[in-house]
């Protein structure tokens, strides 16, 4: 089983692809800012993933996404 970091997670492709990867066991953190994505496309993933709110411009954001 893998970790994977996805950047906009929370958009409409980015919530298919943390769907798909959940479903295949995988590990999936999801950085997004929000901007166009939801929270809403993940809710039912309720607690299978990790979610942080930030930017990918954000080094810290990032950083602490990828920890």
């Amino acid at each position: 089983m893998s970790t994977y970091l996805v950047t906009g997670g929370a958009g409409f492709i980015g919530s298919n692809l943390v769907d798909r990867l959940v479903e295949l066991g995988h590990q999936v953190r999801v950085l997004d800012d929000l901007t166009s994505g939801k929270l809403e496309n993940l809710a039912h993933l309720d607690g299978c993933c990790d979610i942080h709110i930030g930017s990918i411009t954000d080094d810290l954001a990032v950083s602490r996404a990828m920890e």
